[in-house]
């Protein structure tokens, strides 16, 4: 049915009024034609004055197109009204996505003239791809539709990571961005919209010919983009002198993407967030300085809840961006290169792999804490999760130190690529797989702690402390290279290179893993017993303590550290388990135990522990 017509039939009903078309974004009018297909077409009318309603002719349309009011923004800042950082996350994971290779955050000052005075804006600066003109509509448009195969390592997936995360930093936003080709500068403002019944984010696109810019009239009319650009001059503290400035830091063959935000979000008189803390300089901290709760938590140590330089260090899996805060450089660290005793889990959990890395952090032990980190797509989705008996453990030893890291990527995304991920990134849904994963994970730590529970003597400036090996990154290639475990890296300069000592390389040498013995353990899930224990396809048994000065073969170790004749160990029922470890605990060659599997009286020494098995 028709517009007109419906009308006619339905005359109690008030049909609004269309908006005007040529303040959207693009300038572009969309809608459908008589058979229900979607088209596109260009406007070219002059902006509307003030009550004037000169609206396209609209053809008949059988789909109705919801608006969207601009309160809309401050209920999507309140996906991360828990946690500040989770939005600076977003803005991050964005530039992770663009390849870049460095990014800068840093609170600036510019001059408004809307305010008359010098206003604090909060800087996000990467050198990646850029985005062209359909790619920035994309970002600003709420929600998306992922091509299908795009980027399989792709962190954004539910298309409110910019708004959300924007919105909840400041009330106003502006994006520079910058292609080989194209030029684009969009709007996200609160104060443009404040007396709107429809959200407007202005946006215009430039065509690049080397240094020479112009409209790009092929997605947009010039009255279109005259008026777009007036709005972003007039709404914000960049008119076309300070834009010609923030853009020709890209250069002329240069790209990337810069992000302003300002009227930053409060505490009090003060901001949300501090940034001239004399003891925390090249930080940026929330002001609260709280500490998140987790369940089972006891530490009140934990600088990456309020601390962006520590949160940015462990924020990816393997780091690759170099990252400056306030102008100084962050030294990330995978924190699975970083670990003492290290042991790694490998099983299959509803059908998928997983591989779970446990080991001791000397900075952990220091401060009482432990857990699990969980990344998904490379990207810290929870961090210092207790699982297994150390949730409700009163017992501040028990896992004292003990940090899991581990990628869940595979089980958290569903055979359709639909993830298990909450939308804020800081946390998961509630579903089956990720209950099996808690149950796994708390067996592999109980496991790792309960073997380790009699040896695991640290002692302040012991060598134990250190990690299994050392390693540093490659300032130009970002690889990763792994130095003698002896090796004090903090003698390295800040810039270094595959080419200097001690590494004395090339940056197209292939990283290097990390290489331990591998022992396979076929288990239940139900708990500790005998097993049986085979070598599988993991190659030859790992050699044993060196005797005489030659490498031996050692027998598996069938003494827990409690001093029982079997070797606590869990597993799933649903396929076999690998141990990798360079710890003297696991070492030792393979073989079969044809005993059946029976329940173990558990002696302990040391400490009380609290929890249940």
């Amino acid at each position: 049915m028709c517009l007109e017509n419906f009308s006619e039939s339905a005359p109690n009903l008030n049909v609004p009024t269309p908006p005007a078309y040529e303040k959207i974004v693009t300038g572009i009018f969309e809608g459908t034609d008589d058979n229900g297909d979607y088209f596109r077409k260009g406007v070219t009318s002059p902006p509307l004055s003030s009550g004037e309603t000169n609206v396209p002719e609209v053809p008949c349309a059988k789909k109705n197109l919801s608006s969207t009011h601009p309160t809309y923004l401050k209920t999507l800042s309140q996906t991360h009204a828990g946690w500040i950082f989770g939005a600076i996350a977003e803005l991050v994971d964005n530039s992770r996505d663009a390849k870049s290779k460095r990014l800068d955050i840093n609170i600036e000052i510019f001059y408004s003239k809307k305010e008359g005075k010098n206003i604090h804006v909060l800087s996000i600066v990467d050198d990646g791809h850029g985005m062209s003109h359909d790619e920035i509509m994309t970002m600003v448009a709420f929600g998306h539709d992922l091509p299908e195969g795009q980027q399989p390592d792709r962190i954004g997936r539910f298309g409110i990571g910019f708004k959300s995360g924007s919105m909840r930093l400041g009330k106003d936003a502006i994006v520079l961005t910058q292609t080989t080709t194209s030029r684009s500068v969009a709007l996200l403002s609160q104060c443009f919209n404040e007396d709107k019944s429809n959200l407007e984010i202005p946006v215009v696109s430039y065509c690049k010919h080397d240094n020479y810019m112009e409209f790009d009239l092929s997605i947009q009319s010039e009255a279109s983009a005259e008026y777009n650009l007036k709005a972003i001059k007039d709404f914000s503290p960049f008119n076309e002198y300070v834009l010609g400035e923030k853009l020709g830091l890209f250069g002329q063959a240069g790209t990337g993407t810069q992000i302003y935000i300002w009227n930053l979000d409060k505490w009090g008189q003060n901001y949300s967030l501090e940034w001239n803390n004399k003891e925390h300089e090249g930080d940026i901290l929330i002001r609260s300085k709280r500490v998140r709760t987790r369940l089972g938590q006891i530490c009140q140590q934990v600088p990456l809840d309020y601390s962006l330089r520590s949160y940015m260090e462990v924020i990816f899996l393997t780091p690759r961006m170099r990252i400056y805060i306030q102008g100084s450089l962050v030294k990330t660290r995978p924190l699975e290169k970083s670990l003492n005793k290290t042991a790694v889990f490998h099983d299959m959990i509803m059908g998928k792999p997983l591989k779970l890395t446990l080991g001791r952090s000397k900075i952990e032990w220091e401060r009482f804490n432990s857990g699990i980190f969980l990344y998904w797509h490379g990207r810290l989705i929870e961090a210092y999760k207790r699982v297994g008996s150390h949730i409700n453990n009163s017992n501040v030893e028990a896992g004292r130190g003990v940090v899991g890291v581990i990628d869940v990527t595979n089980l958290m995304d569903d055979d359709d690529g639909n993830p298990w991920v909450l939308n804020n990134k800081q946390g998961f849904q509630d579903c089956e797989a990720y209950a099996e994963l808690e149950e796994w994970l708390g067996k592999m730590y109980d496991k790792y702690w309960d073997t380790k529970f009699d040896t695991l003597d640290v002692k302040e400036g012991s060598d134990r402390y250190k990690p299994d090996d050392q390693w540093v990154q490659c300032n130009k290639c970002r690889k990763w290279r792994v130095l003698d475990p002896d090796f004090d890296t903090d003698t390295l300069p800040v810039d270094w290179f595959c080419f200097m000592a001690p590494y004395r390389g090339s940056c197209e040498d292939d990283e290097k893993p990390v290489g331990r013995g591998v022992i396979t353990i076929s288990a239940k899930r139900s708990g500790y017993g005998r097993e049986n224990i085979t070598t599988e396809d993991h190659g030859p048994p790992p050699e044993g303590p060196s005797k005489g000065g030659q490498r031996v073969s050692a027998p598996i170790s069938k003494r827990n550290s409690c001093g029982s004749d079997s070797s606590p160990v869990t597993g799933t029922s649903s396929g076999a388990r690998s141990i990798s470890t360079e710890d003297e605990d696991f070492v030792g060659i393979s073989e079969n135990i044809e005993e059946p599997t029976r329940t173990l009286k558990r002696l302990r020494r040391g400490l009380p522990r609290g929890g249940k098995y």
